[in-house]
């Protein structure tokens, strides 16, 4: 029998989920294959970018002897394509492993020293020798000016005793992981049971039928520990969790919404909150661009600059206005900002959702246009935060956990969604801007409307999130 084929992203995903691993390999038509989102399409894509600008950096370095996307395989199945290989001058090997992100990291996530450790260890087991391992990286400062200079946008940090130090550890990881996957394994649990809800494996639900939905990984910021503990009484259902077990305030009181049925609402809050907006009402929303390369002058490794923004405007007596801006070319937000002040009065709540993001891209922008910063400073000052009414003063454990706009909405205002538009995310507006402004005239119209669509439902829906609370406590 042929073995299984065990990759470096396999080996990471074995380090998450054992049980994972072994159903994507041994029983791959059970596996629930998830959508290739836009966002990860975006990762894999920058990526390889990164990768040519690498393979640039050492065409221009001159006469160094290095081989590209280099492959091992093993006779027991390990296989690594490795990024770059170098033959040193002095007989020597060096190993790259490159990423598109601004630093090395040791997450459990996404263990940079792991990855570059399983592809060393593969190619040392497949009969070559590595005596220097770098990862390369993009350098979080760079910022462009005229053609990429690969030199100053790349960074190569030498890891070579950070992956000699974990190498054993990797070595009897790399082999049970052999063994595990060549042996029979029932569908009953996997380790992410003890593992909050961010943590889990893609087939949670295939092993751990018995999970309700909402669970007690539903509860907000619940670690491992307290998760630990609700295990050790047999909880998973929120209808189970003891009134006597400790919870912190906002995850006793999701409990509290699930267990008597109906939302936890603090009347007097809400009107304290409500009370203190000044018309006219400005509901507010950007969406923004970054990629791994800079794509504009003045632009660094994903840092985001706006692009768009879509503007709601509710006056005392009830009429409602709508402007919106779209920058429909490669361009820093200069016309956008101008635009901006156009459309904003002096006076009046800028009303927002999960408005620290919205506060720093002013910020960001304000150091960029010193003569804009008077303006933009004062929208944040005006800024109030219609997410933070979710999160003490209306919670239901409908929101399964989480107070994202896109959750919030459907519970609330069930009339409204996204359903119907072509953008219904961020990742996915980040990925049609960059599409529009490479298209042809009749494909990037199409693209803007879509675009224009999708912001304005996000600021509309905050005006009917507002409206709704104004109802509820009228």
């Amino acid at each position: 029998m042929e073995s299984i084929r065990l990759t470096k992203t396999d080996f990471i995903q074995y380090l998450q989920c054992p049980k994972s691993l072994w159903l994507f390999k041994n029983e791959p038509t059970e596996y629930p294959q998830g959508e290739f989102s836009t966002f990860m399409q975006k990762l894999v894509r920058e990526g390889y970018e990164v990768e040519r600008y690498v393979q640039q950096f050492f065409d221009n370095a001159g006469d160094r002897n290095v081989n590209f996307q280099a492959e091992f395989r093993t006779g027991d199945g390990l296989y690594a394509r490795v990024d770059a290989l170098e033959n040193m001058g002095d007989g020597t090997t060096a190993l790259y492993e490159i990423k598109s992100s601004t630093s090395v990291k040791t997450d459990a996530k996404h263990n940079h020293i792991k990855d570059a450790c399983f592809q060393k260890v593969c190619a040392e087991r497949a009969g070559q020798q590595i005596d220097r391992v770098f990862l390369v990286h993009l350098n979080g400062d760079y910022v462009r000016n005229g053609a990429i200079d690969p030199g100053a946008m790349l960074a190569f940090a030498d890891i070579t005793e950070a992956v000699e130090e974990v190498e054993s550890e990797t070595s009897a990881e790399i082999d049970a992981a052999l063994t595990f996957l060549a042996s029979d394994q029932d569908m009953n649990g996997c380790s992410c049971i003890e593992k909050t809800r961010a943590n889990h494996c893609d087939a949670f639900g295939i092993f751990n039928p018995e999970v309700p939905t909402p669970s007690i990984y539903s509860l907000p910021r619940l670690r491992a520990n307290k998760i630990g503990d609700l295990r050790m009484k047999n909880v998973l259902g929120l209808d189970d969790v003891p009134d006597d077990f400790p919870l912190s305030e906002n995850q006793r009181i999701v409990v509290d919404s699930f267990q008597e049925g109906e939302p936890k609402v603090s009347a007097q809050a809400i009107r304290k909150f409500l009370s203190e907006l000044i018309f006219p009402l400005y509901f507010f929303d950007y969406e923004t661009f970054s990629s791994a390369v800079p794509l504009l002058d003045g632009t660094s490794p994903h840092k985001h600059f706006p692009v768009q923004y879509s503007l709601h405007i509710l006056d005392a007596d009830g009429s409602l206005h709508h402007k919106e801006y779209l920058e429909r070319q490669a361009r820093l937000p200069d016309r956008l900002v101008e635009r901006m002040q156009e459309d904003f009065g002096p006076t009046g709540s800028v009303v927002s959702w999960h408005a620290s993001f919205e506060k720093t891209r002013n910020r960001e922008m304000a150091e960029r246009y010193p003569g804009n910063a008077d303006f933009l400073n004062s929208l944040n000052d005006r800024m109030v935060d219609l997410e933070d009414v979710f999160k003490t003063d209306y919670v239901d454990a409908q929101f399964d956990g989480s107070t994202s706009i896109k959750k919030v909405l459907p519970v609330v205002c069930p009339h409204l969604d996204y359903k119907e538009l072509e953008v219904q995310d961020g990742a996915s507006a980040m990925e049609a801007w960059q599409r529009m402004i490479n298209a042809a005239p009749d494909e990037a119209g199409k693209i803007a409307a879509d675009l224009l669509k999708y912001c304005e439902r996000d600021t509309f829906a905050m005006v009917e999130i507002y409206r709704f609370l104004i109802d509820l406590v009228r």
